[in-house]
């Protein structure tokens, strides 16, 4: 697993194989606050220097995220979709279910209650 890490961030990258696919899962833990929502914008498109862009967004661990934050996710899912790749979110706390199901996400981003999940139906679809 590969690390990007920010003030009260980390964010570990690794890719599997789904059958033919490669999927790079991409996990969040920690907190996107002012702090360090700026930083973490300016260097997201780092996760796609394998030039991977089918993916599955673990959140599982991800305790905070501001508006900026927000903006970060939608700018990740606008890159896999102008890439057309595929996007999955897994694991999701109560707090950020809430805040998923706000955002009106794109009707392609499927929404599973953990990675583990996201992954056993990625290989299904």
């Amino acid at each position: 697993m590969n690390f990007l890490n920010f003030t009260a961030l980390t964010l570990g990258t690794e890719v599997i194989q789904s059958g033919s696919d490669s999927v790079l899962v991409v996990q969040f833990k920690g907190q996107i606050t002012n702090t360090n929502a700026y930083d973490i914008n300016k260097n997201i498109s780092l996760i796609f220097r394998e030039e991977i862009y089918n993916l599955i967004l673990d959140l599982s661990e991800l305790e905070y995220i501001n508006s900026i934050g927000v903006a970060t996710l939608i700018g990740i899912i606008k890159t896999v979709e102008s890439k057309s790749g595929r996007i999955m979110i897994g694991g999701l706390n109560h707090f950020l279910d809430n805040v998923i199901r706000l955002m009106d996400l794109p009707k392609k981003v499927e929404v599973y209650s953990s990675r583990k999940e996201a992954i056993s139906n990625w290989k299904r679809n």
